[in-house]
């Protein structure tokens, strides 16, 4: 072979390294499998070939071609290229969205329900989501807000700007305060031990007084209960007799046998006493009537006696 020859192929292995290379690090497997699936965008801002294709942070795919759709009022359609491994439902969604914190576009998919699978070369249902500017705009309130309760909290700070020196003064006094009051107790330390010496003292005879009684008080109040059970037994007693006499006197009551009895019970006693009481009115009016008729000597008469006539 001639050197032109060889140079010929040198160059041409190497361009197709160099394309080769240059592909697989725009994504490109030209030795693996794909699958291909479409998505239509109203917007694609950012979007651009060989941007990933991503399912849960792992890359499955890459974008393979974005074009214009000016028929179809310049919807975009955008072309993916993703691992014939793969299974997508066919209520799988591609989101467009932010791959990082720069703003590099990609296309993060969710897989939906693969009992009922997507096929190649289907439509996928289009998602945007919402872009950094979008979540600022959304958090601009927060920001309001937390800018109007900075503004107040160093509103309140400049207000108690004057009383910090009132504070620390305060606190001088107080500390001037307690440094006065540990010089006292140092300087009566020991008339302080000794008070506290006598107190226990006295307590100490206090509590032994207090154990002497306990058994003078446990006697009274023995004493005490012994009194108040013979009183309360004795009314009971009391009481049992006299309910014990009521009731034979109610006895007798009903007892017919008896001379109360016969009085309450028979009522012939009742009668013969009515009868007895009406025959003796019946006598004094007679007697008013007709005294001689009780003076024998004196003949009968049928006039009433007047005192000084006879």
């Amino acid at each position: 072979m001639s050197k032109q020859f060889k140079v010929g192929l040198i160059a041409l292995l190497a361009g197709g390294v160099l394309y080769w290379g240059f592909n697989f690090l725009k994504g490109t497997d030209f030795f693996s499998p794909i699958n291909k699936y479409y998505v239509v965008y109203e917007n694609v801002e950012g979007l651009n070939k060989s941007n990933p294709v991503i399912i849960n942070g792992l890359t499955v795919g890459r974008v393979s071609e974005v074009s214009l759709l000016q028929e179809k009022d310049n919807f975009i359609l955008v072309e993916l290229d993703i691992d014939e491994s793969v299974v997508l439902g066919s209520d799988a969604q591609a989101a467009l969205s932010n791959t990082d914190f720069l703003g590099s576009k990609g296309i993060v998919l969710n897989v939906g329900n693969l009992s009922n699978p997507a096929e190649p070369g289907d439509t996928l249902d289009a998602v945007i989501d919402k872009g950094l500017g979008e979540i600022l705009e959304s958090a601009q309130p927060v920001a309001n807000n937390l800018n109007t309760t900075i503004t107040r909290v160093n509103e309140i700070l400049i207000g108690l700007k004057g009383s910090g020196e009132k504070i620390n003064e305060t606190i001088g006094e107080l500390q001037k305060m307690i440094v006065g009051v540990n010089y006292m107790i140092d300087k009566n330390q020991s008339n302080i031990a000794k008070v506290i010496a006598s107190t226990s003292e006295v307590v100490n005879s206090l509590n032994d007084k207090i154990d002497q009684l306990g058994p003078v008080i446990s006697k009274s109040e023995g004493l005490i209960d012994t009194l108040s059970n013979v009183k309360i037994n004795q009314t009971l007693a009391g009481m049992d007799s006299l309910i014990y006499n009521l009731n034979q006197t109610v006895m007798n009551l009903k007892d017919s046998e008896g001379t109360l009895g016969k009085f309450i019970k028979d009522d012939s006693v009742y009668n013969n006493l009515n009868q007895l009481l009406i025959d003796l009115d019946k006598l004094a009016i007679h007697f008013d009537q007709y005294p001689k008729d009780f003076m024998k000597p004196l003949g009968r008469k049928h006039k009433k006696l007047k005192s000084g006539n006879e």
